[in-house]
């Protein structure tokens, strides 16, 4: 039988940790893990009766790989983030090259190519794409901050803190004076990337951002979010959709006809992106503007198998299209 080990470990950023253990009464440790920067699938794994027979967890740096010779397994990284987990994505790629597995989920080195400031340049000249540029920088103080974003020079721009997600440590300026908001905060002095403000506020007067999930080379429809807000993530349906159902019957009609009909139109630049990540699972947030598919994220650490729509059920209709992800998740694995 072949197994299949599902690969972890810490975060480079202290206090952004997706492993940690405490001692445990009688001796050895208790691991927990916080699934931060991850791709969040080992709950699902675990629930399924045929992929937990089949599979193991191991937290790199708290247990040991030991495999009987001749051992017949694949690995799966998930360690999705390459900007807060670079050391254990290459501690990771040399687990791999040691192992040689039957098949490599998720590559660490194929990793790398979704980093907020690499991916423009992985998905450079897609037609019918566009991605904002994106910079890093590193300043120390906050002359060095102002300095940085008046070399940037692309206005409107964000400015957000290296590794983290859900819209944390994120900040929109139009103007230098702005970043009097944030000059007190330590997060600016950690590592940030700047980024070029792309406005999709349609003429509805709001903000839709669509989450495809790319699972073995095909795109499945999770989600699309609408709020009055720019940055929107996995909490911004209280913004308006948590009191507002005629939005949900629009994101309900909008994924239905994503699934049937709509990623079919737009298929060449899925399978183009697909072509240049060459990850089995990750994500695509992304707006559609004038035509154009204008993609903000692209990576393996979005959240997409939860279970929860709502205090009343109110997503109740996103149901379906978790199924389908699960579905495609097993059969890959299945397979494999």
């Amino acid at each position: 039988m072949i197994r299949t080990l599902f690969l972890l470990g810490p975060s480079d950023i202290e206090g952004n940790n997706p492993a940690t253990r405490t001692p445990a009464q009688g001796g050895g440790w208790i691991v927990t893990t916080d699934l931060s920067g991850v791709l969040p699938i080992l709950p699902y794994v675990k629930s399924d009766r045929t992929l937990s027979a089949k599979s193991n967890t191991v937290l790199v740096g708290v247990h040991e790989i030991q495999l009987p010779e001749n051992a017949r397994v694949n690995l799966f990284n998930l360690v999705g983030d390459a900007d807060s987990s670079s050391n254990m994505l290459h501690e990771i790629q040399h687990i791999v090259n040691k192992i040689q597995p039957l098949r490599c989920f998720n590559p660490p080195s194929h990793v790398f190519r979704t980093s907020r400031g690499r991916l423009p340049k992985t998905l450079a000249n897609i037609p019918g794409c566009i991605v904002p540029q994106v910079d890093a920088a590193h300043p120390k103080t906050f002359s060095e901050l102002v300095a940085a974003c008046e070399e940037f020079d692309r206005w409107p721009m964000i400015v957000r803190a290296c590794g983290y997600h859900g819209g944390k440590h994120m900040f929109l300026i139009k103007e230098i004076a702005e970043l009097e908001a944030i000059k007190g905060l330590s997060w600016p002095y950690g590592g940030i990337f700047l980024l070029e403000f792309f406005d999709y506020l349609n003429e509805d007067g709001l903000y839709e951002k669509t989450r495809v999930i790319m699972v073995d080379g095909i795109p499945y429809p999770r989600h699309r979010i609408s709020s009055n807000q720019w940055a929107i993530h996995s909490g911004s349906r209280v913004d308006l959709m948590n009191r507002d159902i005629g939005l949900c019957h629009s994101e309900e009609r909008y994924l239905s006809q994503l699934r049937d009909s709509g990623l079919a139109e737009h298929a060449p630049i899925f399978q183009e992106i697909h072509r240049r990540i060459e990850l089995d699972v990750f994500g695509i947030d992304y707006a559609l503007v004038d035509g154009q598919v204008v993609i903000f994220e692209a990576n393996a650490c979005m959240s997409f198998l939860g279970d929860r729509y709502g205090d009343d059920d109110q997503y109740q209709y996103l149901d379906s299209y978790v199924k389908a992800l699960r579905r495609a998740i097993k059969k890959m694995l299945v397979k494999s």
